[in-house]
């Protein structure tokens, strides 16, 4: 039952619409048809006389015409009607059948008009198609011919086309005469339509009517083919597609030849030829209907009697062009129920289709109800000789139905479009999140081996051949371009996706080209490459987003320098036309005409980058990045250029670098005005070429915590740093002439990491931007846009690391003032005590310096970083002093110094190594020895050296007190002062003994 209730609607459905368009087609018929009073013919004469002409009432010349064989009369007149001449009625219209065979001949009738009708009336006959030439005569004047009627077949010429004469009476009877000739076809001259009368405004009303639904279809049937056709050259190049033109237009010519067969005579062709074409096109036109439907089906698309119909087709047009007239007319019979039994097939098929709920199919089925009421009312109008007016709405509903369809497809076609467009957005979503967890996972592993490969190629002690190193480098070499590869295939693939977002700014080129030239010297490590940039200092700011465009030039210049042999990268910049011009030359050393294809090989596929299959991804990405900027990328021979849009506000580099360090220095004092004095104040200098950034990192810092000086300039911010002390400095890393990466180098010439803590500011976080950072010397680094929380966190943790080393600087120092040996004060005292009896004079001496000493040993100056060098004198005389009056004649002291000396050195250093000289070097031999204290001033720098001829130090204990890993309480005092000359000056002990000589220890103050 659930199966039969669809089954049901369905069948009531089409039932319905059958029933509506054959309700059309009687109001069509009830239209046209003439009344039932009106006259037939009798012997020849049809009395109209009280009949009324009306305006839109057509009358058929029906009924008992005059007919003459074999004979044609010219004019009305008694002499040839005469009793010699054979005379017939035929009744009009009649049968095929009902007459004999005869070549020409005439038909005869007369209308009798009403004496008020005919004054000043025009009047309209409408002559049907008669096989296969005729002439009307209206009282005695011709007025229409269809072809050329004659008695000789030499002369005569079929056309058997219908035609519509006008004219007008000026007596009350119409003499008709219709001449019939057929020489061309076995059919007997029968006239088996009926002929209309009326008055000319009736039938122009008529001819009108029919010719609109007639222009109405045919530019329905156009428009159906040349959308089939635009289908087919835009969106489905599909030779099918053009199945449904040809299926269109050989309707529209079938309907025109059978409303007007003159349309042929353009063709120059004969009657024989002329029917010929009309019958293929006819067949043509029922032979695409069926395929179109067959087309259109679901499930019987490929049904076997297709096959079948189709040679049926083929088999009767082959027919048409070689069988002569004479049995064409016997075939059409076979013809006409090929055509009843294909359409009846296909509308059998897709009423089962529609029946079978195949929804989209209901518009097919609908076609095939309109095909299939168009049949039945053709059959009709055959059996009954009815002659209705051009009927349309067949058509549209042929038509609606094939909209329907197409409409009812393309709304599921896109649905269904919509479900993959979600189905591809939801897949490139995963597959972009599939890649950017893949490069993670895979760049984090390489940069591991790119790692342990650089700390191997790094080890001075290991063993390679050169060619094995050589090797190893290649290695971390090629794991770099992959690292960077991988970056490329993220920011492709966003490309790719439209999914890269640009965040415009106004930009300084000179900072990135800057910037990226000093990224290029670290990567690019082996390589004697100068660059140099000639870009104006007054240049305008460009703009772009800062970390594309420091993408665009290191992909550009990274690519130029692997692949080619260049040695110089010259870059330029100029204004054309509101885009700024960057130049980027390549030049080999020693020559004017470089032999650097790379670029020209880049740019030779007509169809662009993309094709080329050597081009390099980073080329491309660029070039799509310069495009999305608004720019473009060229080449000019060995050179590149890219375009980039000028900022519209014009900021010139001076106009922000003209403040001066006293007027840092009055800001700076202003800013401690307004703090608390009691509180610490950590001391920031910012380092950007942008005051805007500067302004806004500003104003994240506490004024009563933070002492923040900013600067746009390199150049200015070295000179603070030689006028004073700083906690932290944050230095962008694209900054002009002398980039971030350079002036964190210059500051690592004087101040070490733990001394001075440097974050660096980066557009991006690429491997090569933090390679380059960490390398020249910054601690840290914030990429942008800046988060607040980060910056602020990460500053105060550099700071904080910074106190915590100085505070265990301190510790160290206590710890050394700590070793002071308790068995030395007590020989000390010892000493003095005996002294008292024997020398007052010494003890008093000694007395002075043991409280010179002990006040040197415990000065708060010891918690400093370094002291002035007389103050660590003062110690170290002290001490001595003390340990001569001890030892007396086994200890001798030289001193060799410099006079007029002032340099600082870390505070209990020299005293340290003149202590470990006694207890381990002299003392330790049975007859003592000399220690000589030697401070040499010298061009950069001064030496400091403690000498003694003591037992000295083995190999192994050397390397054991200077050791990272000596965890011994031996020789701590030499190892922290070793330690402490590192960090302070970057420099460390140098120590030379030999067992029995002596030992020479050395260190060096920068001036």
């Amino acid at each position: 039952m659930a199966l039969r209730k669809p089954i049901v609607r369905h069948l009531l459905v089409i039932l319905i619409i059958f029933i509506v368009l054959t309700i059309f087609r009687l109001l069509w018929l009830a239209y046209f048809t003439p009344s039932n009073h009106q006259p037939s013919a009798q012997a020849g004469v049809l009395d109209m006389r009280q009949q009324t002409l009306s305006e839109d009432e057509i009358y058929q010349i029906n009924g008992e015409w005059l007919y003459y064989p074999e004979v044609l009369l010219k004019t009305p007149n008694s002499n040839q009607t005469s009793s010699s001449i054979e005379q017939t009625v035929r009744k009009i219209p009649m049968q095929k059948g009902s007459a004999t065979k005869q070549h020409f001949g005439t038909y005869r009738v007369k209308i009798l008009l009403s004496a008020n009708d005919h004054s000043n009336h025009r009047y309209a006959i409408r002559v049907p198609a008669i096989s296969t030439a005729s002439a009307i005569y209206i009282n005695g004047k011709l007025a229409g011919q269809s072809g050329v009627v004659s008695p000789n077949p030499s002369t005569h010429k079929g056309q058997a086309a219908p035609y519509t004469i006008y004219f007008t009476a000026e007596q009350s009877e119409i003499d008709i005469i219709l001449h019939v000739s057929n020489f061309d076809t076995p059919s007997n001259m029968v006239i088996d339509k009926r002929l209309s009368f009326s008055s000319a405004s009736a039938m122009m009303h008529h001819q009108f009517i029919t010719q609109l639904s007639l222009v109405a279809i045919s530019m329905l049937l156009i428009l159906f083919a040349l959308f089939s056709i635009l289908v087919f050259l835009f969106i489905y190049r599909k030779k099918i597609v053009l199945l449904f033109t040809v299926g269109f237009l050989l309707p529209l010519a079938d309907e025109l030849i059978t409303y007007d067969r003159s349309i042929l005579d353009w063709l120059h062709l004969d009657y024989v030829w002329s029917l010929k074409l009309s019958n293929l096109i006819y067949l043509g036109a029922s032979y695409f209907f069926v395929q179109f439907i067959r087309v259109l089906l679901v499930r019987y698309q490929q049904a076997k009697y297709f096959r079948w119909f189709t040679t049926l087709y083929a088999l009767g047009a082959l027919l048409i062009i070689l069988l002569p007239i004479q049995w064409l007319h016997t075939a059409n019979l076979a013809f006409f129920m090929l055509y009843v039994v294909s359409f009846l097939y296909v509308v059998v098929l897709a009423l089962k289709e529609y029946i079978g709920n195949q929804e989209s199919s209901a518009f097919i089925a609908f076609t095939a109800i309109g095909t299939t009421n168009g049949i039945i009312w053709g059959l009709i109008k055959m059996s009954f000789v009815l002659d209705i007016p051009f009927y349309p709405f067949d058509y549209l509903m042929i038509a609606l139905g094939f909209a329907g369809y197409w409409f009812k497809r393309f709304y599921e076609n896109q649905q269904q479009i919509n479900l993959l467009v979600a189905k591809l957005q939801k897949d490139g979503e995963m597959k972009d999140e599939f890649l950017l967890s893949n490069a993670q996972k895979l760049w984090d592993p390489m940069n591991k081996m790119i790692t342990l490969g650089q700390t191997i190629y790094d080890n001075p002690n290991n063993c390679f051949v050169m060619e094995d190193k050589q090797n190893l480098k290649y290695l971390i070499d090629i794991g770099r371009s992959m690292s960077f590869t991988l970056n490329d295939i993220v920011d492709y693939t966003r490309l790719k996706d439209k999914n890269l977002h640009l965040h415009k700014k106004n930009v300084r080129i000179q900072g990135v080209v800057s910037g990226v030239f000093d990224m290029l010297r670290f990567i690019a490590v082996g390589k004697q490459i100068q660059m140099t940039s000639s870009i104006a200092r007054d240049f305008p700011l460009v703009l772009a987003d800062e970390k594309r465009l420091i993408q665009i030039l290191f992909n550009l210049l990274h690519s130029s320098i692997k692949n080619t042999n260049t040695s110089l990268i010259e870059i330029s910049a100029t204004i054309e036309r509101n885009m700024a011009v960057i130049y980027i030359k390549l030049t080999e050393s020693g020559t004017n005409n470089p032999d650097i294809n790379l670029h020209e090989h880049l740019f030779s596929s007509d169809k662009g980058l993309a094709d080329n299959e050597e081009i390099h991804l980073s080329f491309l990405i660029s070039k799509q990045l310069i495009d999305l900027h608004g720019g473009s990328l060229l080449n000019k021979g060995a050179d590149l250029l890219f375009t980039i849009p000028i900022a519209d506000v014009m900021v010139e580099v001076g106009q922000v670098n003209d403040e001066r360090p006293e007027d840092i220095h009055l800001q700076e004092n202003n800013t401690q005005l307004k703090a608390s004095p009691t509180e610490k104040q950590f001391k920031i200098l910012m380092v950007d070429d942008d005051p805007v950034n500067l302004t806004m990192m500003r104003s994240l810092f506490s004024a009563t915590e933070y002492n923040i000086t900013t600067i746009t300039s390199s150049e200015k911010a070295l000179d603070l740093l030689r006028l004073q002390r700083w906690d932290l400095v944050i230095i962008d890393a694209m900054l002009p002439y002398i980039s971030g990466y350079a002036l964190i180098e210059n500051i690592r010439q004087h101040y070490t990491l733990l001394e001075l803590p440097i974050l660096l500011l980066t557009a991006r976080n690429n491997p090569e931007d933090v390679y380059t950072g960490f390398a020249h010397g910054a601690n840290d680094y914030v990429t942008k846009p800046i988060n607040s929380l980060e910056l602020k966190v990460r500053c105060r943790a550099l700071i904080d690391l910074k106190y915590s080393i100085n505070q265990q600087l301190h510790l160290e120092t206590a710890w050394l003032q700590a070793q002071i040996q308790p068995h030395f004060l007590y020989n000390t005292l010892n000493t003095i005590a005996s002294l008292s009896t024997i020398d007052p004079d010494r003890m008093i001496d000694l007395m002075h310096h043991f409280g010179k000493y002990l006040h040197a040993s415990f000065d708060v100056k010891n918690l400093q970083r370094v002291v002035p060098l007389r103050h660590e004198l003062e110690l170290v005389r002290s001490y001595l002093y003390i340990e001569q009056q001890r030892f007396g004649e086994l200890l001798q002291i030289e001193w060799d110094i410099d006079e007029q000396i002032d340099v600082e050195i870390p505070p209990i250093s020299l005293q340290t190594l003149v202590e470990n000289a006694l207890r381990h070097g002299v003392l330790k031999q049975k007859d003592g020895g000399t220690v000589c204290i030697r401070i040499k001033e010298l061009a950069d720098y001064v030496t400091v050296s403690v000498i003694d001829n003591g037992i000295g130090i083995d190999a192994t204990t050397l390397a054991q007190l200077l050791s990272d890993t000596n965890t011994t309480s031996r020789g701590i005092g030499l190892r922290n002062t070793d330690l402490r000359l590192n960090r302070i000056y970057g420099q460390r002990l140098q120590i030379k003994s030999t067992p029995n000589e002596g030992t020479t220890i050395t260190f060096h103050i920068p001036k």
